[in-house]
Formats: structure tokens, sequence, C-alpha cells
């Protein structure tokens, strides 16, 4: 049958509507975050909330004339609001359909979808109808896109019209952007109504970054709209909103801010880390479609969280600080306070607005614009913590990208899990501070820790000092925006840290065998990637039973190695946790890994012989490093560091230096000491040296001692080590004394070790002999290692216990149960074979 001819209302023939101050924002007297801050734990007091927050996609078509006004910006999906339905022809076989898209000009229709799919279109026809050509319509179907900056009304539409004047020459939709579907009826064909579907290229806005009056590189102008461009930078769309968007004068949607009330610097910033691009695509893009009857609030919230991004408002202004790591404006310390005032400090958010998992949706274009799921963030270490799983919702409706999707939900979740807040007052030459500042805080009974100043305020407090200023502060970690970074900063501050390797990758787990033939025993075998990091020395493996997560042990391998064998304390048939944490130079605060679970095989204890890798892994850790961390030790005591300063920020360094020569001796002295803290973290270093040459013989003397505490998520590891190193080299003949000490403590463990050797290489041919000590959770373990083992009470001619050539001998023994499989002669004649039972001599 042919289409039933039915009008469902008519299109508004020019825009007159008023525009919507519900809720405005600002502060007086005081700077202040308006909106974007702690958006996880804001979202877990607001489940039950009424009115859904403006989107990029409406899936549903809308009827009647009830709808609100809207302005559709960046690439947008919609199914528009059917404003006109006609039918004409012989027997009403032609269906004309209008579908209202947006109040405000848009730039394109990108792709249309009729009943559930994709279709193509024809190139434009002179009336500017493009034929359908694909899909149960091809060849039966037109579409006709009509931009906004119309003058005069459709005349397909107003010749079809039926009966005649029911879409007149005065219906113009001035502003309005809108589709015509026409569509011819086929008996064989065609079903029914189509249904439609639109995506689009939204409003053309004005760039000031490309305005060359107002400093950018353009011709764009604010009151030349033929000058814009079209966007799906949130922070250009927003600043787009606070300016207002009239039509014909008409400001129907927006705030009408002042451009002096939107400073320019600061919407650059924000607006070029949206523009970078990461993994082929820009970082932060918004689809949306701004709600002209919604609060201001909520349309800039919904902007602001598409970038991860905070609104600061103060007395002459509002500018957004996007979601990237910021520097470190100032430091603090409890001296900077004023003495009297308040001190409020909370260390943990209630357990109510704590999240350890955030997932959702957000629309695919590529799935017709249905919400789809992007990849769930889950914080493991913080499920621990909370002993249950505390999952949050959060759709992002204006973000149509899966990547951007999980960095905004990782950037939500890791910044809920930054509890700490204060509010205290400062001294007048802090006056400076304002919201948005990146700081540190340096307390002695709260410690360090940076924070996101989230309000200034400044007061008089009469005789105690005037114009202090005081700030409400929130707990800020760079780690929480990983993968973005601010581009080079137009202020001078320092520019952000480096982006060090945090976690071996690609650890895997296996229950094996260790041992060879019948000599076996249960092991955890760890592999993992090649490590690029230069500034990785080395990996700390803990392990522990699931059930018994006291009994911990441990132990490293240097940044070289990728694959480790656990024996210590590991049974068979048993599950085990293990975990990993990468050992630097500079330290520098790194987390341990989550753990990951294995179980081992049901292998039981049989016996088993020394292996000879004990030894070499003791005379291994003796020289591992020892001239690089001397050298090292020296540059960052007595050379300005880039990495090593920066990390740090608090340094001070003292150096001492002596040095004469004549006639081709030398003899000079060298002492340097460093101390430095940073967030979390801490260092102490002293290194001497001493040396005299005679041409190219030599004698050199070297000490460095050195203690690090740091602080990763509340977890205090202390580290202390002494390096002594001798050497005396004449022609070929070259003598070594190396001593190294080194303890470790943690709230899980820790372990000390202490070793010495002695090396001399007489023209290649090499004597050696060493001492090693090390205690580990359960385990202690002394280890020597010469030609000759030789141990006596003083006289001179008695040696009661000597070892050589691999055989002990004792000249005088007492010794109770000997336990023991075979007792032999010295020359093999005589033979007691215990584990036979029997006695055999031999002439």
């Amino acid at each position: 049958m042919p289409f039933i001819g039915a009008a469902i209302g008519a299109v508004v023939s020019a825009v007159g509507a008023v525009a919507s101050f519900i809720g405005g924002l600002g502060f007086i007297g005081k700077l202040a975050i308006g909106i974007g801050l702690n958006l996880a734990a804001s979202a877990l007091m607001k489940r039950k909330q009424q009115a859904p927050e403006p989107s990029g996609v409406k899936i549903q078509t809308e009827y009647g004339a009830d709808v609100p006004r809207q302005v559709a910006c960046g690439l947008v999906g919609i199914a528009g609001h059917e404003v006109h339905v006609n039918t004409f022809g012989n027997d009403n076989g032609w269906l004309q359909d209008v579908y209202q898209l947006s109040d405000y000009p848009c730039t394109s229709l990108e792709r249309v979808a009729i009943n559930g799919e994709w279709v193509t279109l024809d190139a434009p026809q002179a009336n500017g109808f493009r034929q359908v050509t694909s899909g149960e319509y091809a060849g039966l179907a037109w579409i006709k896109f009509i931009d906004g900056t119309q003058t005069v009304a459709d005349p397909d539409l107003v010749d079809n019209a039926n009966p005649t004047g029911r879409w007149g020459t005065s219906c113009v939709g001035v502003g309005n952007a809108y589709v015509i579907v026409k569509a011819k009826y086929d008996r064989e064909k065609t079903v029914g109504m189509p249904d439609v579907f639109f995506e689009l290229k939204g409003a053309p806005l004005y760039d000031w970054r490309k305005d060359d009056t107002v400093g950018g590189s353009g011709p764009h102008r604010w009151n030349d709209f033929s000058t814009h461009e079209w966007t799906d930078n949130p922070i250009v769309i927003e600043y787009n909103y606070r300016r207002g968007l009239a039509v014909n004068g008409d400001l129907f949607c927006g705030m009408e801010m002042q451009p002096s009330d939107l400073p320019l610097d600061k919407f650059t910033a924000a607006a070029n880390v949206c523009d970078e691009v990461v993994e082929g695509e820009k970082r932060y893009r918004c689809s949306i479609m701004l709600d002209c009857t919604a609060t201001h609030g909520d349309n800039i919230q919904s902007l602001m969280k598409s970038c991860g991004g905070v609104v600061i408002d103060a007395s002459d202004g509002s500018w957004p600080m996007i979601g990237a790591a910021q520097p470190v404006v100032a430091t603090i310390t409890d001296d900077d306070l004023v003495v009297g005032e308040p001190v409020r400090w909370q260390a943990k958010r209630s357990m109510s607005e704590l999240v350890n998992s955030i997932s959702g949706t957000h629309p695919d274009p590529g799935q017709l614009w249905s919400m789809a799921g992007y990849e769930a963030i889950v914080l493991d270490s913080a499920i621990v913590v909370d002993r249950r799983t505390r999952d949050l919702a959060m759709d992002f409706p204006t973000v149509m990208s899966a990547r951007q999707a999980k960095q905004l939900a990782s950037i939500y979740a890791a910044e809920n899990r930054l509890e700490a807040t204060a509010e205290l007052t400062l001294r007048p030459r802090w006056r400076g501070l304002k919201a948005g500042d990146w700081i540190v805080w340096q307390s002695e009974r709260y410690g360090t820790l940076t924070y996101l100043v989230t309000e200034s305020t400044l007061y008089s407090l009469d005789n105690r000092g005037p114009r202090n200023v005081r700030l409400a502060l929130q707990q800020r970690d760079a780690s929480i925006y990983d993968a973005v970074t601010v581009p080079v900063p137009v202020v001078p501050y320092p520019p952000g840290k480096p982006v060090y390797q945090q976690e071996v990758q690609n650890l895997m787990l296996a229950g094996v065998s260790a041992g060879s033939g019948t000599k076996l025993m249960p092991a955890i075998q760890a592999v993992w990637d090649a490590i690029d990091d230069v500034t990785v020395v080395g990996v700390e493996l803990e392990w522990w039973p699931t059930d018994e997560p006291t009994s911990r042990a441990s132990m490293s391998k240097p940044s070289d190695e990728t694959i480790a064998v656990l024996t210590e304390g590991v049974v068979s048939d048993t599950e085990y946790q293990v975990r990993t944490r990468l050992i630097t130079s500079p330290q520098r605060p790194v987390a341990w890994s989550n753990p990951k679970a294995v179980v081992t095989e049901a292998q039981p204890f049989t016996d088993v012989t020394i292996d000879p890798a004990i030894i070499n892994e003791a005379t291994d850790w003796l020289n591992y490093n020892t001239r690089e961390e001397i050298e090292r030790g020296l540059d960052n005591a007595t050379k300005d560091m880039a990495d090593f300063d920066q990390q740090y920020g608090n340094v001070q360094r003292l150096r001492r230096e002596a040095a004469v020569t004549a006639n081709g001796i030398t003899a000079s002295y060298q002492e340097a000491i460093l101390v430095a803290v940073g967030p979390g973290s801490a260092i102490a270093q002293r290194i001497e040296a001493l040396e005299v040459t005679i041409d190219e013989d030599i004698a050199q003397a070297v000490d460095l001692l050195t203690t690090e505490i740091n602080e990763v998520d509340g977890r205090v590891t202390a580290n202390s080590s002494a390096i002594t190193a001798l050497t005396a080299t004449v022609d070929d003949v070259e003598a070594n004394v190396s001593m190294r000490g080194e303890a470790m403590a943690s709230p899980g463990g820790g372990w000390a070790r202490y070793g010495v050797q002695v090396r001399l290489d007489a023209g290649g041919d090499w004597s050696e002999a060493a001492f090693f000590m090390d205690a580990q959770p359960g385990m202690s373990r002394v280890i020597f290692k010469a030609d000759e083992f030789i141990i006596s009470d003083g006289s001179t001619d008695l040696v009661p216990f000597f070892i050589s050539g691999g055989i002990a001998r004792m000249n005088v023994a007492n010794i109770g149960t000997v336990t023991a499989g075979l007792i032999q002669s010295n020359d093999g004649k005589t033979r007691i074979e215990l584990d036979g039972n029997r006695i055999l001599m031999a002439d």
C-alpha cells in the first residue's frame, strides 16, 4: 500500500527561544575548582540521577513539539526530531520526511543508515538530493542535507506540500540543520516507513588559536560565522558555549560571558593537550549535543568529563585545566603555616566514596553508534585493601573512542584512590597560589605529598598577619595520567617527569622441578620480557603461599637477566603468589606489581647437593655494578643531574678536594656528600676517594656510603649500602680488595648481606678468595671461597681443620654420632660400606 500521509508538527520558521541560565557558575572573592573534581566519588553519590547527562548520540527518533533545543558539536549520531511528514503524487506514492538535527548550523552529513544499515549515497543532484544506491531502498530514496545557513524555504517541500501551502515559503528554518528524506513507494520492495539514522559533523565554531588578532594564526573572527570551522576539541566547544551561541542575534544557548573573563593562554594550553595525537588519534575528542534547557553546569560537566578536566572559577573569570600531569609550582613546609590557625587534614575518604573498578559504555560509530563497553579498569591492589570489589558504572556518552574512554576511566579510578585532603593557612608570601596549582607539602606530621589546590582564599588575620591565604588541598599524583603528558609549557615551569618503566612486562610463571636426576625439589620458574629502561638495574621478586601471606621469601636478579628459579620455602602441590618490583638507580619510587598465582608440581624434596651457582651468585653480587655505582654516586654528588634533581626536587651537595702533582707523580683526595628529598623519598650519600700515581702505576681507595628510603602506596622501604674498593696496579700485577654490605627493610620483610673478596692477577694468573654472609626471612648462609681453608687454634705445629683441593682433613677429632654411607682408608684398601653392612680389606 502507498505511504499514509500524516503531518506530525511543522518545522519552526525562525529561531526565537531564550537561553537557559539555570544554576549558573562562579565564586565571589576566591579561586576554586567548581566542576570536574573527584568525579568517581561524586558519581557514587548520584547513582539515582534523574535527568540524563548531555550525550553525543540519540538513537530514538523524537516526536512532538515539546523537544528541547540543542546544538550538535563534534561528530554526533542522531535519529533526529521528526517535524514534518508529507505524502504526494498519484495515490500518495511519494513520501517526504523532515528530521531536524540541530538548532544551530552544522558542517556536513557524513553517513546515513536506513533500517539499521549504513547506505551509500550518489553524488548530489542539481536540486541537492543524493540518491541512495545500496540497501533495500536503493534507487527508491533520496537524501538532502540542509546545513542551517539557508535563507529560503526548500523548493521541494514547498512545491509538493499536500495540501498546498502546508509548507510555505516562510518555512525557512533559519539556523536549523535538518535532513529531507524523500522515498518512492514500491509494492514489492518497501513494506513500511523507513527507519533512518544520521551521522553528522556538528557546528562550525570559533577557534581563537586561528585568530591572528588575538595572538593566534589564521582568519577566524568571533563575529564572522563564515570563518568558523568544525572541531571536536572539547575545550574549543566549551569556550564557544561560554561566549554563547546565537542565530540572528538570538543567544539561545550558552552563558554570554565576556572575553575578558576567559583567559586565552589557559584555554590554549588545555586545547593543545586535547589535540595531541595518541595511538593515531587525538588525545581527547568530544561528541555532544548541548542541551539548551540544561543547567550550564551539566553541559560543562559533560565537556570536562570527556577530557578529564576541571573548571577553575574565580572572581575575574573561568578557565579549564585539562586531565594531564601539571608541574609542581611550589614546595611548602610546616614553617610556612600561620601559627594558631586550624589545620584540617584527612588521610582517607569514607568507604562509601571509594571505588576499585570502573566499567561502562561509550557510543561506537562502528556499531551504528550503539553503546559499546570499553575495557574495564580494575585496581587489584585497591581490592586487596578494600577486601571486596567496589564497582562503579561510569558511561562516557560524549566519547566515541574506546581508547579515550578507557583512559578517562583509568584517570578517574586512580584519582579516587588519592584520598588525602587538607585545609591550611599560609603566610602572605604564598598568596600567589591559586586553584589548579600543584604543590608539595613537606610535613613532619602528615608526611610529604603532592596536592592540587582546589580553593584559594585571601583574607586578613589582623595581628597574625595581613593578606594570608587559606588553601583547600586534594592529593594528586602524576601517575594517574599515564600516557597523558603536557606539551612544552608556555609558562616558566620545569618540564614534566620522564616516563620510566614501572614493572616487568609479560611476567609468566610455571611450577617446575629443580635439580637433576633423582636429586629434585619443587620450584617456581619466572620469566619476563627484556628490560630496555636504562635506569633499571635489577628486578626484585617476592613470593609466598597463598594461604600463608606472612611467610614470604625474596630474591633479586640483575636487569640483563629475564629468568629466575624460586626454590626457597617452596613445597610441592601448593598455590603461591609471586610479585615483582624494579630496582632503579638513581632510586625512584616503584610499586610492587599485582601478585600472580602459580601452583607448584607434586614433587617432594629429594637429596640435593650444594649448587655451585650459590657461590657464583655471592661473588656476582660482590662485584655487580661496583664501578658503575661508584661513578654514578660521584656524578650525583658533584654534578647537576637533570633527571636526578627533577626527581627529588630538594637537593644539597658538599664537596672537598685536594691534589698535588710533581715530576709525573700525583696524589689526590676527593670527598662529596649528597642529600636529597623528593615526593615520598629521600637519599643521603657520601663518597671518598684517594688516588696516587707514578706514570701508569696506580693505587686507589674508594669508599661509598648510601642510605635511601621510599614510600609507595603507604609502604616504606629503607636501604643502606656500603662499598669499599681497594686497587693497586704496577705493570702487569693487579691486586684488588672489594668489601660490600647492604641492608634492606620493608613491612613484608627484608634482607642483609655482607661480603669481602680479595683478588690478585700476576700476568694473567688469578688468585681469589671470598667471604659472604646472607640473612633472609627464614634462612641465613655463610660462604667461603678459597683454594685452601684453614681453621687453627693458634698453635704453630697443629692445624685442627684444613681444606685443600676439595678434600677436608682434621688432625684431631672428637665426634659423637657419625651418619655415613661409606668409610675408607686413604689408599682405598680398607672400606666400611655401612649401607651394605660389610667391611672389605685388601692387601
